[in-house]
């Protein structure tokens, strides 16, 4: 395919629209905004992650993401990855929304690396309910403001039918029942679970569903408790997914809001401990 530095243009997003994302994103854990991909992008997505899906084989593991394919970049490079699969694509999957995240007070926020194709087949599941933080036994779980976000951009327009992706707003920064009953996500436990499992499928109450219009960017708090609907249709459902992070654990220079206690006494020296269970820091 060609490639995507050809499509390449300046865009902007709208000074009025951004604003407004933010504080959703503060307060609900996530928000929806104009992607700005340059005229001919989605094509070319849509025949370069064909590509890769057709060409990947898909352990039965996958079941309920539907796919997993991990790809890293040129120029920002996955450390942690390494030996994966390079593409000049993800440079542009991590490149291209840079103003859209400075508009967002997201401009701290450095790409992992690498982008995630994530593609739900005809028929296919719902994914369970999760959240993908995994700094739990640190105060910075704390955090009203972010500190790491997926970018989530849609091949398709999506809906109920084909396996939309629903959210419980505000469940980045508050506990709720659900939270004590969920199995961790993916290899730490969610690859193996039943489709009976009543918890981590449950029609929950506060949940909403977010249709997205292929175009947008659907960005999310990690702590978000998020899922998806089944694919009832009989066409594939493609999300492309790559991780942003703040490397920095004090508050953003510019946050103007309250700052948690614990964050306020945090010792710059905490270590890093792998945990996706929430604990003491998440409240109700």
């Amino acid at each position: 395919m060609p490639e995507m530095t050809q499509i390449r243009q300046l865009t902007r997003p709208r000074s009025d629209q951004l604003p407004r994302a933010r504080q959703q994103l503060l307060r609900d854990g996530y928000c929806l905004v104009d992607g700005l991909l340059p005229v001919g992008s989605i094509e070319r997505l849509r025949e370069w992650s064909d590509g890769w899906l057709a060409r990947t084989e898909h352990p039965s593991h996958w079941k309920y993401q539907g796919s997993d394919v991990k790809i890293n970049s040129i120029r920002n490079r996955s450390k942690r990855s390494p030996d994966l699969p390079q593409d000049g694509v993800v440079d542009f999957l991590i490149e291209h929304p840079s103003a859209i995240m400075s508009g967002l007070g997201l401009g701290d926020f450095k790409a992992g690396g690498v982008f995630q194709i994530i593609s739900k087949p005809p028929d296919a599941p719902a994914l369970y309910w999760h959240q993908d933080w995994a700094r739990w036994d640190d105060p910075i779980s704390m955090s009203p403001w972010p500190q790491q976000v997926f970018l989530n951009w849609y091949l398709t327009d999506t809906h109920v039918e084909n396996g939309c992706i629903r959210v419980i707003p505000g469940s980045h920064l508050k506990r709720f029942e659900l939270h004590d009953h969920l199995v961790q996500a993916h290899e730490a436990g969610g690859y193996n679970i039943k489709e009976t499992n009543e918890w981590m499928f449950i029609d929950h109450p506060d949940a909403i569903d977010i249709p997205v219009k292929t175009g947008q960017l659907l960005i999310g708090d990690a702590r978000l408790l998020h899922g998806t609907h089944p694919n009832r249709t009989m066409t594939r459902r493609t999300v492309l997914l790559g991780w942003f992070y703040r490397k920095s654990n004090v508050a953003p220079m510019d946050w103007d809001g309250d700052i948690p206690q614990e964050i306020v006494e945090r010792d710059p020296e905490t270590p890093f401990r792998f945990n996706r269970e929430p604990g003491r820091y998440l409240r109700q």
